[in-house]
Protein backbone atom coordinates (compact mmCIF):
# COMPACT_ATOMS: atom_id res chain seq x y z
CA UNK A 1 0.00 0.00 0.00
CA UNK A 2 1.09 3.17 -0.92
CA UNK A 3 1.00 6.20 1.49
CA UNK A 4 -1.17 9.51 0.72
CA UNK A 5 1.71 12.35 0.52
CA UNK A 6 0.28 16.23 0.66
CA UNK A 7 2.32 17.78 -1.17
CA UNK A 8 2.18 21.64 -0.78
CA UNK A 9 4.63 23.81 -3.20
CA UNK A 10 6.45 27.13 -2.10
CA UNK A 11 3.96 29.43 -3.80
CA UNK A 12 1.65 28.04 -1.06
CA UNK A 13 3.99 27.90 1.70
CA UNK A 14 4.93 31.77 1.14
CA UNK A 15 1.13 32.78 0.64
CA UNK A 16 0.60 30.51 3.90
CA UNK A 17 3.59 32.59 5.85
CA UNK A 18 2.22 36.03 4.50
CA UNK A 19 -0.68 35.30 6.33
CA UNK A 20 0.89 34.77 9.43
CA UNK A 21 2.54 37.68 9.29
CA UNK A 22 -0.09 40.03 8.65
CA UNK A 23 -2.33 38.32 11.56
CA UNK A 24 0.98 39.09 13.76
CA UNK A 25 0.98 42.47 12.92
CA UNK A 26 -2.55 43.24 13.17
CA UNK A 27 -2.18 41.58 16.54
CA UNK A 28 0.24 44.15 17.56
CA UNK A 29 -1.25 47.05 16.46
CA UNK A 30 -4.92 45.68 18.31
CA UNK A 31 -2.65 45.09 21.61
CA UNK A 32 -0.91 48.72 21.08
CA UNK A 33 -4.40 50.67 20.52
CA UNK A 34 -5.62 48.73 23.57
CA UNK A 35 -3.34 49.73 25.49
CA UNK A 36 -3.16 53.21 24.55
CA UNK A 37 -7.04 53.38 25.31
CA UNK A 38 -6.28 52.33 28.56
CA UNK A 39 -3.39 54.73 29.48
CA UNK A 40 -5.35 57.32 28.02
CA UNK A 41 -8.83 56.88 29.70
CA UNK A 42 -8.17 54.49 32.25
CA UNK A 43 -8.16 56.67 35.81
CA UNK A 44 -5.12 55.71 37.74
CA UNK A 45 -5.84 58.13 41.07
CA UNK A 46 -8.85 55.57 41.68
CA UNK A 47 -6.59 52.76 40.75
CA UNK A 48 -3.95 53.69 43.34
CA UNK A 49 -6.66 55.22 46.02
CA UNK A 50 -5.60 58.77 45.38
CA UNK A 51 -8.87 60.09 43.76
CA UNK A 52 -10.37 62.10 46.92
CA UNK A 53 -6.41 63.03 48.47
CA UNK A 54 -5.43 66.10 48.51
CA UNK A 55 -1.36 65.84 48.87
CA UNK A 56 0.98 63.42 50.11
CA UNK A 57 4.06 64.98 51.38
CA UNK A 58 6.71 62.16 52.35
CA UNK A 59 4.76 60.45 55.25
CA UNK A 60 1.95 62.45 55.86
CA UNK A 61 -1.26 62.32 53.54
CA UNK A 62 -4.16 65.20 53.54
CA UNK A 63 -7.28 64.42 52.01
CA UNK A 64 -9.58 67.16 50.08
CA UNK A 65 -12.33 67.17 52.26
CA UNK A 66 -9.37 67.24 55.21
CA UNK A 67 -7.68 70.22 53.52
CA UNK A 68 -11.36 72.19 53.07
CA UNK A 69 -12.06 71.12 56.91
CA UNK A 70 -7.95 73.02 57.86
CA UNK A 71 -8.69 75.89 55.86
CA UNK A 72 -11.99 76.50 57.81
CA UNK A 73 -10.71 76.15 61.24
CA UNK A 74 -7.18 78.05 60.44
CA UNK A 75 -7.96 81.90 61.16
CA UNK A 76 -9.70 84.48 59.06
CA UNK A 77 -6.78 85.08 57.13
CA UNK A 78 -6.97 81.80 55.87
CA UNK A 79 -10.86 82.07 55.44
CA UNK A 80 -10.19 84.81 53.09
CA UNK A 81 -7.74 82.71 50.56
CA UNK A 82 -8.29 81.05 47.67
CA UNK A 83 -8.81 77.43 47.67
CA UNK A 84 -5.81 76.94 45.72
CA UNK A 85 -3.78 79.59 47.77
CA UNK A 86 -4.36 78.10 50.58
CA UNK A 87 -3.26 74.67 49.42
CA UNK A 88 -0.27 76.44 48.38
CA UNK A 89 0.64 77.87 51.94
CA UNK A 90 -0.50 74.31 53.28
CA UNK A 91 1.63 72.63 50.95
CA UNK A 92 4.74 74.68 51.86
CA UNK A 93 3.77 73.91 55.54
CA UNK A 94 3.90 70.19 55.38
CA UNK A 95 7.54 70.29 53.14
CA UNK A 96 8.94 71.95 56.25
CA UNK A 97 7.51 69.73 58.69
CA UNK A 98 8.57 66.95 56.76
CA UNK A 99 11.99 68.75 56.54
CA UNK A 100 11.65 68.82 60.70
CA UNK A 101 10.85 65.17 60.84
CA UNK A 102 14.27 64.28 58.61
CA UNK A 103 16.47 66.60 61.22
CA UNK A 104 14.85 64.92 64.10
CA UNK A 105 13.13 67.75 65.21
CA UNK A 106 9.29 65.54 65.67
CA UNK A 107 11.86 62.67 68.08
CA UNK A 108 12.59 65.83 70.45
CA UNK A 109 10.79 65.44 74.30
CA UNK A 110 8.64 68.94 73.87
CA UNK A 111 6.83 67.82 70.67
CA UNK A 112 6.63 64.03 72.03
CA UNK A 113 4.77 65.68 74.87
CA UNK A 114 2.29 67.45 72.88
CA UNK A 115 1.49 64.14 71.06
CA UNK A 116 0.95 62.81 74.44
CA UNK A 117 -1.02 65.57 75.49
CA UNK A 118 -3.20 65.32 72.20
CA UNK A 119 -3.76 61.81 72.37
CA UNK A 120 -4.95 62.15 76.01
CA UNK A 121 -6.96 65.08 75.66
CA UNK A 122 -8.74 63.46 71.94
CA UNK A 123 -9.87 60.18 73.23
CA UNK A 124 -13.18 61.52 72.72
CA UNK A 125 -12.81 63.89 69.66
CA UNK A 126 -14.90 63.94 66.46
CA UNK A 127 -13.73 63.99 62.66
CA UNK A 128 -13.45 67.79 63.06
CA UNK A 129 -11.16 67.59 66.24
CA UNK A 130 -8.86 65.09 65.18
CA UNK A 131 -8.05 67.15 61.83
CA UNK A 132 -7.25 70.50 64.16
CA UNK A 133 -5.08 68.20 66.31
CA UNK A 134 -3.80 66.94 63.41
CA UNK A 135 -3.56 70.48 61.75
CA UNK A 136 -1.81 71.88 64.69
CA UNK A 137 1.04 69.34 65.31
CA UNK A 138 1.88 69.79 61.69
CA UNK A 139 2.47 73.53 61.83
CA UNK A 140 4.41 73.21 65.17
CA UNK A 141 6.50 70.86 63.24
CA UNK A 142 7.11 73.58 60.20
CA UNK A 143 7.44 76.22 62.91
CA UNK A 144 9.85 74.74 64.77
CA UNK A 145 12.02 73.69 61.16
CA UNK A 146 12.25 77.20 60.58
CA UNK A 147 13.27 78.07 64.10
CA UNK A 148 16.15 75.57 63.18
CA UNK A 149 16.99 76.95 60.05
CA UNK A 150 17.45 80.07 61.49
CA UNK A 151 19.88 79.30 64.13
CA UNK A 152 22.12 77.03 61.95
CA UNK A 153 25.38 79.14 60.84
CA UNK A 154 25.34 81.04 57.40
CA UNK A 155 26.00 78.19 54.65
CA UNK A 156 26.84 80.48 52.41
CA UNK A 157 30.11 82.98 52.05
CA UNK A 158 27.61 85.78 50.55
CA UNK A 159 24.79 84.63 53.19
CA UNK A 160 27.32 85.32 55.49
CA UNK A 161 28.58 89.27 54.18
CA UNK A 162 24.56 89.83 54.09
CA UNK A 163 24.43 88.65 57.52
CA UNK A 164 27.34 91.04 58.47
CA UNK A 165 25.65 93.96 56.21
CA UNK A 166 22.44 93.09 58.37
CA UNK A 167 24.49 94.15 61.82
CA UNK A 168 26.28 96.90 60.72
CA UNK A 169 24.31 99.01 58.14
CA UNK A 170 23.94 102.38 58.74
CA UNK A 171 20.06 104.06 58.20
CA UNK A 172 19.84 106.24 54.76
CA UNK A 173 19.59 109.61 56.66
CA UNK A 174 17.72 112.33 54.71
CA UNK A 175 17.81 116.14 55.33
CA UNK A 176 15.28 118.26 53.43
CA UNK A 177 17.13 121.71 52.54
CA UNK A 178 17.01 125.01 50.97
CA UNK A 179 19.56 126.72 48.71
CA UNK A 180 20.71 129.69 47.78
CA UNK A 181 23.06 130.04 44.96
CA UNK A 182 25.42 133.00 44.57
CA UNK A 183 27.70 134.49 42.69
CA UNK A 184 30.95 134.43 44.56
CA UNK A 185 32.32 133.62 48.04
CA UNK A 186 31.77 137.69 48.43
CA UNK A 187 28.62 138.02 48.05
CA UNK A 188 28.31 134.47 50.03
CA UNK A 189 29.44 136.28 53.13
CA UNK A 190 27.64 138.93 52.81
CA UNK A 191 24.06 137.11 52.39
CA UNK A 192 25.26 134.81 55.72
CA UNK A 193 25.86 137.79 57.62
CA UNK A 194 22.58 139.36 56.86
CA UNK A 195 20.78 135.88 57.83
CA UNK A 196 22.72 135.98 60.85
CA UNK A 197 21.18 139.49 61.62
CA UNK A 198 17.50 138.75 61.50
CA UNK A 199 17.26 138.65 57.37
CA UNK A 200 14.35 135.82 56.53
CA UNK A 201 15.91 133.04 53.64
CA UNK A 202 12.83 133.74 51.60
CA UNK A 203 13.60 137.42 51.79
CA UNK A 204 17.49 136.57 50.88
CA UNK A 205 16.50 133.73 47.97
CA UNK A 206 13.76 135.91 46.46
CA UNK A 207 16.43 139.35 45.81
CA UNK A 208 19.84 137.42 45.86
CA UNK A 209 19.57 134.13 44.32
CA UNK A 210 20.56 132.82 40.93
CA UNK A 211 19.55 129.18 41.55
CA UNK A 212 16.98 127.58 39.28
CA UNK A 213 15.28 126.79 42.65
CA UNK A 214 14.52 130.73 43.78
CA UNK A 215 11.11 130.31 42.02
CA UNK A 216 10.13 127.36 44.48
CA UNK A 217 12.00 129.31 47.45
CA UNK A 218 15.03 127.83 47.52
CA UNK A 219 13.69 124.45 48.38
CA UNK A 220 15.63 121.63 46.87
CA UNK A 221 13.68 119.06 48.58
CA UNK A 222 14.51 115.80 50.95
CA UNK A 223 18.64 114.95 50.03
CA UNK A 224 21.00 112.39 51.42
CA UNK A 225 24.78 112.01 51.25
CA UNK A 226 24.93 110.91 47.78
CA UNK A 227 23.20 113.40 46.29
CA UNK A 228 25.86 116.68 47.09
CA UNK A 229 29.45 116.65 47.11
CA UNK A 230 31.70 115.17 49.10
CA UNK A 231 31.53 116.62 53.23
CA UNK A 232 29.28 118.35 52.66
CA UNK A 233 26.10 116.67 54.11
CA UNK A 234 28.07 115.27 57.27
CA UNK A 235 28.61 119.29 57.79
CA UNK A 236 24.55 120.19 57.42
CA UNK A 237 23.76 116.50 59.50
CA UNK A 238 24.46 118.36 62.78
CA UNK A 239 22.47 121.55 61.71
CA UNK A 240 20.01 122.83 63.45
CA UNK A 241 16.73 123.58 61.36
CA UNK A 242 16.71 127.38 60.09
CA UNK A 243 20.36 128.11 60.13
CA UNK A 244 22.41 129.07 56.95
CA UNK A 245 25.64 128.02 55.84
CA UNK A 246 28.23 128.02 52.87
CA UNK A 247 27.81 124.70 51.44
CA UNK A 248 30.58 124.48 48.79
CA UNK A 249 31.66 126.24 45.78
CA UNK A 250 31.83 125.41 41.98
CA UNK A 251 31.64 127.22 38.56
CA UNK A 252 28.18 128.05 39.02
CA UNK A 253 29.21 130.05 41.86
CA UNK A 254 28.92 129.37 45.93
CA UNK A 255 25.93 127.44 47.41
CA UNK A 256 24.52 128.32 50.65
CA UNK A 257 22.18 125.65 52.37
CA UNK A 258 19.64 125.69 54.88
CA UNK A 259 18.01 122.74 56.54
CA UNK A 260 14.32 123.39 56.24
CA UNK A 261 13.72 119.83 58.56
CA UNK A 262 14.80 116.69 59.29
CA UNK A 263 13.88 113.25 60.07
CA UNK A 264 11.78 113.30 63.68
CA UNK A 265 12.96 109.52 64.10
CA UNK A 266 15.87 108.81 66.15
CA UNK A 267 18.86 107.90 64.48
CA UNK A 268 19.84 105.46 66.69
CA UNK A 269 15.99 103.81 66.25
CA UNK A 270 16.31 104.12 62.73
CA UNK A 271 19.63 101.90 62.83
CA UNK A 272 17.59 99.24 65.13
CA UNK A 273 14.87 99.33 62.25
CA UNK A 274 17.00 98.71 59.32
CA UNK A 275 19.18 96.53 61.00
CA UNK A 276 15.64 94.39 61.66
CA UNK A 277 14.58 94.68 58.21
CA UNK A 278 18.10 93.47 56.99
CA UNK A 279 17.66 90.40 58.77
CA UNK A 280 14.04 89.38 58.04
CA UNK A 281 14.83 89.79 54.34
CA UNK A 282 18.34 87.61 54.89
CA UNK A 283 15.54 85.16 56.82
CA UNK A 284 13.24 85.19 53.93
CA UNK A 285 15.71 84.44 51.51
CA UNK A 286 16.90 81.61 53.33
CA UNK A 287 13.88 80.01 54.08
CA UNK A 288 13.09 80.55 50.39
CA UNK A 289 16.38 78.75 49.14
CA UNK A 290 15.54 76.21 51.84
CA UNK A 291 12.09 75.47 50.45
CA UNK A 292 13.41 74.55 47.23
CA UNK A 293 15.91 72.10 48.40
CA UNK A 294 13.05 70.68 50.73
CA UNK A 295 10.79 70.65 46.97
CA UNK A 296 14.22 69.16 45.49
CA UNK A 297 14.31 65.81 48.36
CA UNK A 298 11.06 64.86 49.10
CA UNK A 299 8.90 62.62 47.85
CA UNK A 300 5.40 64.37 47.17
CA UNK A 301 2.05 64.29 44.64
CA UNK A 302 -0.78 66.90 44.50
CA UNK A 303 -3.82 66.52 43.20
CA UNK A 304 -4.59 67.72 39.43
CA UNK A 305 -7.06 69.08 40.69
CA UNK A 306 -5.60 71.59 43.47
CA UNK A 307 -1.91 71.57 40.69
CA UNK A 308 -4.34 73.39 38.10
CA UNK A 309 -4.79 76.11 40.10
CA UNK A 310 -1.61 75.68 42.47
CA UNK A 311 1.04 77.84 41.50
CA UNK A 312 3.85 74.90 41.03
CA UNK A 313 7.03 76.17 41.29
CA UNK A 314 9.27 75.58 38.12
CA UNK A 315 11.46 71.93 39.24
CA UNK A 316 8.56 70.77 41.03
CA UNK A 317 7.24 67.01 40.56
CA UNK A 318 4.16 66.94 38.93
CA UNK A 319 0.61 64.75 40.07
CA UNK A 320 1.72 62.37 37.22
CA UNK A 321 5.25 62.18 37.94
CA UNK A 322 4.84 59.92 40.88
CA UNK A 323 5.65 59.88 44.43
CA UNK A 324 9.42 58.32 43.98
CA UNK A 325 12.35 59.65 42.55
Amino acid sequence: MFEKITVIDNHEMLLVSQRAVFMFIGFLLLMTFALMSFFLWADFDSILGRKHLAMKVGQTSISLEELKKIQNISGIRAKQLSEAAFATDFFETLLLAEGARKNGLDRKPEFQQKITDFAAAGRNDTDDDAVARAAFLIEELAEAERQYLFSQPAATANETEKSGQAGTATPRVRLHLKTILLADAASASEILAQHASGTSFEELNASHSIALYKGVGGDIGWKSESDLPEGVFAKLLGLAPGVLVEGFSDQAGTHLYLVSARPEEDPAVATRSLREQKLRESCKSRLMRHMIELRNNIDYWINPILQIKCQVTPGQKTADSGENR
